[in-house]
């Protein structure tokens, strides 16, 4: 009689016409059954073992001790998150309030930038004016051909991205910066016109890899161009 035969049959029957015989002979042919089904020890009483034997009564509390850390290592991770949740919630309501508070572009330019280093802690941080779509605005880039053209080139895309820029790329983005690095970029869209950017930047290459989220810098590019000083871009 094989395992799953013993096991079915013991789900079939009611407990009363169980044969205590065929469970004892059953385990003594399968000495490791519990190694397979440790969830079971945690539902057993049973004695402590005699001399020189293993019991099964230390197995339940090592088991239980086992899944006790587990717990607090989840509980510990949760916490973290809901910490780091909260610190990104006040950090963001900071940010949106100072930007409602902006009277024109280049105070909003200003007060974007020293945001993102102060209240997110980036390392670089730039909000770009370019294009003819953007000669309303203050600050513009207009004079500085090289690097309008290297922006246009990085915003080809029209979407929000993280990757790995060579050195000029990063000083396009960064003037401070004049070494490779790694960067998030959102652009700035009004109705449906390309007119800037939101960049957040790092020296570290690994720090805004592919795998890195683009929602929150998105989410603030979307609140920028609402603003009523972009009321020069719109055409209704």
């Amino acid at each position: 009689m094989t395992g799953d035969t013993v096991s079915k049959r013991s789900m079939a029957v009611a407990p009363s016409s169980l044969d205590s015989a065929e469970v004892e002979a059953f385990l003594r042919d399968h000495p490791h059954f519990f190694q397979q089904r440790p969830e079971l020890l945690t539902a057993m009483a049973l004695p402590h073992g005699g001399e020189g034997s293993v019991s099964l009564v230390e197995r339940q509390v090592a088991l239980l001790r086992e899944r006790n850390i587990e717990t607090r290592s989840r509980l510990a991770e949760l916490t973290q998150n809901a910490e780091a949740s909260e610190a990104l919630f006040d950090a963001s309501r900071r940010m949106i309030l100072a930007i409602l508070e902006s009277e024109d572009t280049a105070t909003l330019r200003t007060t974007v930038e020293a945001g993102l280093v102060d209240f997110f802690g980036v390392e670089y941080a730039a909000h770009i004016w370019l294009g003819q779509d953007a000669a309303a605005l203050a600050d513009a880039i207009e004079d500085d051909a090289g690097r309008l053209t290297t922006l246009q080139g990085l915003l080809r895309r029209q979407r929000a991205y993280c990757g790995v820029f060579r050195s000029d790329e990063m000083a396009a983005l960064f003037p401070a910066c004049d070494a490779e690095g790694s960067a998030a970029i959102a652009p700035l869209e009004v109705e449906g016109q390309l007119v800037g950017a939101l960049a957040v930047g790092s020296s570290d290459v690994n720090r805004y890899d592919s795998t890195v989220g683009t929602l929150f810098l998105e989410y603030l590019a979307e609140v920028i161009t609402r603003l009523p000083c972009l009321g020069p871009l719109r055409t209704t």
